[in-house]
């Protein structure tokens, strides 16, 4: 059976378990909704920052070369494309042969396009001393247009200022050849402006990215203007851009083709080095603009994120960081909640079994006090006197022990106490005797003497002077008894016989006892002016002997014997 107090410390400590658990839950839940929505914004609002990053790197040079571009376009005189016979080039070398490049009319457009090209160099000079990161910049003419007007190229590889270097011989190489002419054909191939690379300039030694613009007049392909730039420069771009702890950013074209990874080639296909990304990339091509949800790969056992968005030449920039690493304030937060709600729950649980034990510790106290009495003690002691329900309840509780103890009380009295001289009767005798038998079989060492005590006369007093004046006769007697026997239990065995145990200082003085009895009982006949006033008691006493008395009984028996004795003896003088 469980206590009032477990069930309610119980029940109280559930319900705050619950509550507090439901709501820590729910707290989680939200953190955890919450977190992941505050980190993909941040992973999109920093894969963006990257992105306006490069592509305001990007931008200045594009801005650079449209602007020569116009420039070019502007400058150009189509007259003179028709009067030289160069219009419907191609770029292809298709018409370089068969061509008069000595005529008249060549060798005037050649003069046109001379100074055309110098008021280009200036300008564009200008243009490249104020973007940031070119390496390089040119103005290359068709060769079907001018053998001997081939344009400028402008280098400060390995040096602070711009200088003029050789131009490339494309009559050389194929027009497949991207180490060496892929700058030029490859804008002619697709008829628009575009980025190229990044790829190694075998004519220049260095990787680079580089921008180019085809020139048209007249439907005529003049030639090209572009810039480049460094690879590494635009390495350093990207690697200056922090992701947490170990994130990462990448560059990939459309198609997941790397072009640039810390880890991977160049040219390498990420879907092939990554192959938890292969259904990912897909997305590439769905999602122009950027990927708004992250997308979940594992890469060396490594659970990541990545974001990506679309730089301005369609290349894609990758955002990559460890998933541990993008959840960790949040996970940072929740560890926070679940700590908080876990001291809660001790403080609460403390609290609550602290307050549930002083509400119910009244209660065990009465539980404790009832157990008691239900045993026959009716001496409790609560101490609980609260305004409370539990409070009425105990002061009720020990009224009812009061008055059950006084009703007991005077039970026993009635029960175990003579009506006519308030001494002991022969039930309370039967109870002492029975302890006394106890102590018997636990120990032959028990030290006690039995008095048997007879009033004499007490038959006589009775018919001659009335009941009345005996029961006067008997109270007289047993004042001297109790009188003698202070310290010892008096008992009236019935009629006009008494008993008296002896024990403690009594049984040691008992001798001296039995002669101050005498001596008293002289002094009461000596004042007694009426029969009824004296006092005529035979008295006999036995002693505890353990070699031979193995109850009280024996005990009693002898001192009854004794008695008698004394009883004859008494009347016998009295005959005399």
């Amino acid at each position: 059976m469980h206590s009032i107090r477990t069930k309610l410390t119980a029940l109280t400590i559930a319900a705050l378990l619950v509550s507090i658990l439901s709501i820590g839950s729910m707290g989680i839940y939200a953190v955890r909704s919450q977190g992941e929505r505050y980190t993909a914004q941040t992973m999109n609002l920093l894969c963006d920052n990257c992105r306006a990053s490069l592509d305001e790197y990007l931008n200045s040079v594009e801005q650079s070369v449209d602007m020569v571009t116009r420039y070019v376009g502007e400058t150009l005189d189509s007259v003179a494309l028709v009067e030289g016979g160069v219009i419907g080039a191609s770029g292809s070398g298709d018409s370089l042969t068969g061509r008069d490049w000595a005529s008249e009319r060549q060798i005037q457009l050649d003069a046109r396009l001379n100074t055309h090209v110098e008021t280009v160099r200036t300008v564009f000079r200008s243009v490249a001393n104020h973007t940031h990161g070119v390496i390089t910049y040119y103005y290359r003419l068709n060769p079907e247009v001018s053998l001997d007007v081939e344009g400028f190229l402008y280098s400060r590889i390995g040096q602070a200022q711009f200088s003029e270097v050789p131009m490339t011989d494309l009559l050389l190489y194929r027009p497949d050849d991207m180490a060496h002419v892929g700058w030029y054909y490859l804008p002619i191939q697709r008829g628009r402006p575009s980025w190229i690379g990044p790829y190694y300039n075998d004519n220049l030694g260095v990787s680079m990215v580089s921008y180019v613009t085809p020139i048209y007049k007249a439907g005529t392909f003049v030639g090209v203007v572009g810039m480049d730039i460094n690879y590494d420069t635009l390495v350093g771009q990207i690697n200056s851009i922090r992701i947490l702890e170990s994130g990462y950013v990448m560059l990939t074209d459309e198609k997941g083709t790397v072009v640039y990874h810390p880890e991977l080639e160049v040219g390498e296909s990420l879907a092939e080095a990554e192959p938890g990304l292969t259904s990912a990339l897909s997305r590439f091509a769905a999602e122009k603009a950027s990927g708004a949800n992250p997308i979940r790969y594992t890469y060396h056992g490594v659970t990541k994120q990545m974001y990506f968005s679309t730089l301005s030449n369609d290349m894609r920039l990758i955002v990559a960081a460890p998933e541990s690493e993008i959840r960790a304030s949040t996970m940072t937060l929740i560890y926070r909640i679940i700590i908080v709600t876990a001291l809660f729950m001790m403080f609460f649980g403390v609290l609550m079994t602290v307050v549930t034990t002083r509400i119910t510790e009244p209660l065990r106290r009465l539980t404790a006090a009832s157990r008691h009495i239900a045993e026959g003690d009716y001496h409790v002691n609560l101490t609980y006197h609260g305004d409370d329900e539990v409070g009425i309840l105990t002061g009720a509780f020990e009224q009812l022990v009061e008055h059950l103890r006084i009703y007991i009380n005077d039970l026993n009295s009635r029960a175990y106490q003579d009506a006519l001289t308030g001494v002991k009767n022969k039930g309370a005798y039967n109870v002492s005797a029975r302890m006394l038998n106890d102590t018997i079989r636990l120990s032959r060492n028990s030290r006690f003497a039995l008095v048997m005590l007879d009033c004499n006369n007490l038959k006589k007093i009775n018919d001659q002077y009335g009941h009345e004046k005996g029961d006067l006769y008997l109270k007289t007697a047993c004042e001297l008894i109790c009188r003698v026997f202070t310290h010892s239990p008096v008992f009236r065995m019935g009629g006009d016989e008494f008993a008296v145990i002896l024990q403690k200082d009594d049984y040691e003085t008992r001798n001296d006892l039995l002669k101050r009895f005498d001596i008293y009982a002289d002094q009461i006949n000596e004042d007694a002016e009426e029969p009824w006033e004296e006092v005529h008691i035979a008295k006999g006493i036995a002693v505890y002997d353990p070699k031979h008395d193995m109850s009280v009984e024996s005990v009693l028996q002898r001192a009854d014997e004794r008695m008698y004795a004394d009883k004859k003896r008494s009347k016998e003088r009295r005959l005399a």
